[in-house]
């Protein structure tokens, strides 16, 4: 893929990042480390290379531990026997320190929580993985940027160890070992990958040896502090004469506290009354379905609708499981410094812990810790645990819902039996067909699908990515809630209609004004003139950038640049998948097609980035699936030279083409200046 991006400035401000500190000395061995302030935490920004048994050079061969560090086991790590690699080393690692210097640990899950959540809130590389890697030595992906290292972390590909005894990975990954253990056999560390702009936690076998960096067991004061979290303004609506203060997620409405109506099957917990004002009430699955008692040993299948009110007041409902996926899916996408759980709790009330973060409540949810009443057992969790139940069952005796706990990041489905007491959060009624489509919306006839639509300088545009499902297309992830949130993903040929291997070899007049492709009828692929065109009419109608007007407030990843929305076009970032079938930038990244291509230019596409305050054009060459906008076709104007027979008038769609073509086929190489 060729990419035609301004990379200004870009060095300046990474320089403007880094906080040096003074080296370390290990006292144990004389090794000298550079460190760096991240944040409040101060870092080592090299990989520990002190010696002991259970610690590996690349290959082994000296000269990599000069550069990239040793590789330890994770007993190795925590300086315990390799007999803690298969047992659960709990009560040892309370009992020595660590491999790290005096004075410095290992990091836990929430070190490296912290340092996610600084870089990902002020970096402004695409992503914490890109921000974290060294400039040079990775392996590169040329559909990513080259590490920035702009905090001076300098991530190094170091590779590992398998225990089958193979090195591997050595430039194209670096994996960092967390305290944390995940079982007898497994521990945590976090990992960055040349093809990824991620800096994920996962778990693996402890035998396996990675690098190890120490952070400092004390904190600073920040040089320049992350933005504090959002605050979000609860509305408050009137259902039943009753205020209801309400958040908005995504496109769902949610109520901003737990249920709290007193009918039978429901309890304060530990049958206090101030804790039902305080937490809501906890109710068993067939009070909160309003079901008879006898629904908590039966299936309940047929007595639930696909969206059912239960206790909820009217226009509102139990959230299903599709429900929770799309709320757990769209803050996943939405930011990516903060867990899932982590947005949804409360703030300042869940308890520490050295696996998560503290409550950010990024969104209003105010998720609070109400403990529970499991089935058959008395009440536990007050402090530490909530959970939402869900209209879904497993089987007779038991019902899917949603956890929260304090020492994970998490949103987890899991099951309980109906005889058990939950809260419950309500969820507003998806609007009807006709609350959320007005007269100019397109109405696809193949699939019954609508889109809105906007007009621009004269030309409607379709304000939503197309979801036909043609033959070739993708929804992202290929999960069917991608398609229903983001609209499918194109291949240019397909999203044209032409052969596979039309970017090789053309066919002349193959594409042609006003050309269809899989739009519906009466629509087209935008040409590159009417693209042109409708960014300088977006241009006339805000003083802002061009990006900020196309760009929809929803579903772009936080901290980018400014939105505005005053075009009313709605990109929304759906990504993109490769042609090696991997799916990359939900959230950072949207790219729509162009009517030209092929020849000596590859598949002409526009591109909106989160990070970055303008519109680039761009050829494909590579049959990546993108997005695709339709345009209306411009009304036929009649002959007025001709006269009709009276009576005969032209049937619906049978207009002529228009004597004078559009402008709009230029060649893909010759970019405008919207």
């Amino acid at each position: 893929m060729r990419y035609f991006i301004p990379l200004l400035l870009a060095s300046a401000a990474f320089a403007g990042m880094i906080v040096p500190m003074p080296n370390l000395v290990d006292p144990r061995d004389k090794q000298v480390y550079k460190t760096v302030q991240i944040g409040d935490q101060r870092w080592m920004a090299e990989n520990l290379r002190f010696k002991l048994k259970g610690t590996f050079c690349y290959n082994k061969n000296d000269s990599y531990c000069n550069e990239y560090g040793r590789l330890y086991t994770w007993a190795a790590s925590m300086r315990l026997v390799d007999y803690f690699n298969h047992t659960v080393a709990k009560d040892a690692v309370k009992k020595v320190h660590d491999v790290c210097p005096k004075g410095w640990r290992v990091p836990t899950n929430k070190d490296w929580k912290k340092l996610n959540y600084y870089v990902t809130k002020m970096g402004i590389s695409d992503g914490a993985g890109i921000s974290l890697k060294s400039k040079e030595g990775w392996d590169r992906e040329l559909r990513l940027p080259a590490g920035s290292d702009e905090f001076g972390f300098n991530a190094l590909p170091a590779g590992e160890f398998h225990y089958v005894g193979e090195f591997m990975d050595k430039g194209a990954s670096t994996q960092f070992w967390a305290s944390n253990e995940y079982d007898a056999y497994g521990a945590y560390f976090w990992r960055i990958t040349y093809d990824s702009r991620t800096f994920e936690k996962v778990y693996d076998a402890k035998d396996n040896a990675v690098s190890v960096r120490c952070v400092e067991e004390k904190y600073y004061k920040p040089v320049e502090p992350p933005p504090p979290p959002n605050f979000v303004k609860v509305e408050v609506v009137t259902v039943q004469n009753k205020e209801i203060l309400t958040i908005h997620v995504g496109d769902q409405v949610w109520m901003a506290k737990n249920l709290d109506v007193d009918v039978p099957g429901s309890f304060c917990y530990a049958a206090k009354d101030e804790n039902c004002k305080k937490f809501g009430r906890l109710y068993t699955w067939s009070a909160a379905m309003k079901l008879p008692q006898e629904y908590g040993e039966k299936i309940a299948r047929d007595s639930v609708k696909r969206t059912h009110r239960g206790l909820c007041p009217y226009g509102w409902h139990i959230p299903s499981i599709y429900d929770f996926d799309r709320l757990n899916a769209y803050l996943k996408d939405i930011d990516e410094a903060v867990g899932v759980g982590a947005n949804l709790k409360a703030r300042d009330i869940w308890p520490e812990s050295d696996n998560s973060l503290p409550g950010e409540n990024g969104f209003g949810f105010n998720a609070l810790p109400s403990g529970i009443l499991p089935a058959n057992s008395p009440f536990s969790g007050l402090d530490s645990v909530t959970g939402f139940w869900s209209t879904a069952e497993t089987d007779s005796v038991t019902a899917l819902f949603w956890s929260l706990r304090y020492d994970s990041d998490d949103l987890v489905r899991d099951s309980a039996g109906k005889a058990g007491a939950f809260p419950v959060r309500c969820l507003m009624d998806p609007p009807g067909i006709d609350e959320i489509y007005d007269s100019t919306a397109l109405y696809d006839s193949r699939d019954e699908n609508r889109y809105k639509t906007v007009e621009i300088d004269g030309v409607r545009w379709m304000a939503e990515n197309l979801r036909f499902a043609a033959p070739g297309s993708f929804c992202y992830e290929d999960k069917d809630i991608r398609c229903r949130s983001y609209g499918r993903l194109y291949p240019w040929h397909v999203a044209m209609r032409l052969p596979a291997d039309f970017i090789t070899n053309p066919v002349e007049g193959a594409i042609t004004v006003d050309h269809q492709g899989i739009c519906p009828a009466g629509w087209h692929v935008p040409s590159q003139k009417e693209w042109s065109d409708m960014m300088l009419g977006v241009a006339k109608m805000t003083k802002g950038s061009i990006a900020a007007a196309l760009k929809m407030r929803e579903g772009w990843v936080r901290g980018g640049a400014p939105i505005s929305e005053a075009s009313g076009f709605n990109a929304i970032p759906a990504g993109a998948r490769y042609n090696d079938g991997e799916f990359m930038e939900l959230g950072t990244s949207a790219y729509f097609w162009e009517a030209s291509g092929g020849g000596d230019t590859g598949a002409a596409y526009w591109n909106l980035i989160n990070s970055k305050d303008d519109v680039m054009r761009a050829e494909d060459f590579e049959n990546t699936a993108f997005s695709l906008r339709c345009v209306k076709n411009a009304p036929v104007a009649a002959d007025s030279t001709k006269a009709a027979p009276a009576g005969n008038a032209a049937p619906v769609g049978d207009a002529a083409a228009p004597a004078v073509a559009p402008a709009g086929n230029a060649p893909a190489g010759t970019a405008p200046a919207p």
